[in-house]
C-alpha cells in the first residue's frame, strides 16, 4: 500500500499548515507491473509547486504545477505532480480541483503513474 514513499520531516508540518490549500477525501490507485493497484480511500492535499518549495525551502518543485500530497503516517508521504489540465493557476482551490470530470493523473518522484478520483464516479 505504501508505494513510493517520501520521508521528509517537513511533510508533517505541511499536513496541518497553511500550505495545504485544499484537502479532499479521494480514491487513489497507482500503476504496477501487473496493471493498477487496488483503490485506496485517503485524504489528498492539493497544493502548488510554489507552496511545496516554500515548505521545503528548496526549488525542487515546478512553481507553476499542481501537486497532490498523500500522507501515509509516520512521516511518510507520496508527492504526485499532476499532469491533468487544471485551471488552478497560482492558487489551488476546491473549484479548480473538482472541475475535472475525469480522474486526475500524475506521476510521483519515482515516475510511477497515479490516478486520483475526486468525484462520485471513478474510472
Amino acid at each position: 500500500m505504501k508505494k513510493v514513499l517520501l520521508t521528509i520531516s517537513f511533510l508533517l508540518i505541511l499536513c496541518t499548515s497553511i500550505f495545504a490549500k485544499y484537502t479532499q477525501t479521494c480514491q487513489v490507485k497507482y500503476s504496477t507491473t501487473n496493471g493498477w493497484s487496488k483503490k485506496y480511500t485517503v485524504e489528498v492535499n492539493f497544493l502548488t509547486g510554489s507552496e511545496l518549495n516554500t515548505a521545503t525551502n528548496s526549488f525542487n518543485y515546478s512553481s507553476y504545477s499542481t501537486y497532490a500530497a498523500i500522507f501515509w503516517g509516520e512521516g511518510k508521504a507520496t508527492i504526485i505532480k499532476l499532469s491533468s489540465y487544471l485551471s488552478c493557476g497560482m492558487e489551488v482551490s476546491k473549484s479548480c480541483i473538482t472541475s475535472s470530470i475525469m480522474d486526475l493523473k500524475g506521476k510521483d518522484q519515482e515516475g510511477d503513474e497515479w490516478n486520483i478520483c475526486t468525484g462520485n464516479y471513478c474510472y
